[in-house]
């Protein structure tokens, strides 16, 4: 019986942590495989800790972060998708002729469907059509990943490797409950929102998605401190200061301690929200393992 396997596609090294750190220490605990594509190097980053990179540039630098975090979520089976960061929006980097940014859809789409075929994923998650937050490597790397899924599986696609067809397609995604729970708990402790004005109200939030739009939940609360620990590897990027490490112990678990997604592609369950990415695909069943 086939492994039951999740690809999880993101534009920069750190995403996975902050995004699914939770979801691939998760599933490789439960026996499953994980497998991580990241489409860039992160070259524009900002070494927000300060870090003496020595004779090393970022890029260098972050390939071994990004390898700690993924030891610290178990995680064995990792890819660079070979395309340079784009940057925020407006930013010259955007024009960068080898910025994921400006890639051909079909010509990155080909390299991502070739690791499509090599995995074999029964789960794939990516960003969703907003880029969460509007960076427009994570909007390419929505748009890419959905256009790599289809030639993934045409016998007719001129992509290496035996056509594989992908059981479920998720984008992951934030809740504004969840967004304006947390910074209202912010506000109410006199910390520092990264959402700002303490009167902000739920629909003015900057991103997040409808909470009747979500189709899944996981807890993910067992599995914390491998993702806390992801997270803490990305260190020129997630500082000891930093937001996500320093949420307060009352605040962690209702912040990090569900990953939240949108089923996009493949057989939407008549209970909803699901809690396993896996339900109604080979070894689907949720598991009890903790890790």
């Amino acid at each position: 019986m086939s492994v039951p396997t999740l690809l999880c596609v993101h534009p920069h090294p750190d995403d996975e942590s902050i995004a699914c750190g939770g979801l691939l220490a998760a599933t490789v605990a439960a026996g499953r495989r994980a497998a991580v594509v990241t489409c860039t190097g992160g070259e524009e980053g900002e070494n927000l800790a300060g870090i003496d990179l020595g004779e090393d540039d970022l890029a260098t630098h972050r390939r071994r972060e990004m390898a700690d975090a993924l030891a610290a979520l178990g995680v064995t089976e990792h890819t660079w998708l070979g395309y340079r960061d784009s940057g925020m929006v407006g930013s010259p980097a955007n024009d960068h002729p080898d910025s994921f940014h400006r890639a051909d859809l079909d010509e990155a789409a080909v390299r991502l469907a070739i690791v499509v075929r090599r995995v074999r994923p029964h789960v794939v998650v990516s960003d969703d059509a907003t880029g969460t937050y509007g960076h427009p490597d994570h909007v390419k790397a929505h748009h890419v990943t959905a256009r790599a899924v289809a030639l993934a599986a045409d016998p007719a696609a001129d992509v290496p490797g035996a056509p594989w067809e992908v059981a479920k397609r998720y984008v992951n995604v934030i809740g504004r409950s969840r967004l304006a729970g947390l910074h209202r708990a912010l506000v109410d402790a006199d910390l520092a929102s990264p959402f700002g004005d303490a009167d902000l109200a739920p629909e003015d939030l900057p991103f997040g998605v409808d909470d009747v739009a979500v189709t899944a939940r996981v807890d993910v609360a067992a599995w914390l401190p491998r993702k806390r620990a992801a997270m803490a590897a990305h260190r020129s990027q997630i500082g000891e200061d930093s937001f996500f490490l320093n949420v307060p112990p009352a605040l962690a678990g209702p912040t990090f301690a569900v990953e939240e997604f949108v089923l996009e592609q493949g057989p939407l369950p008549t209970a909803l929200p699901e809690t396993d990415l896996f339900a109604g695909v080979v070894g689907g069943e949720a598991a009890d393992d903790a890790g």
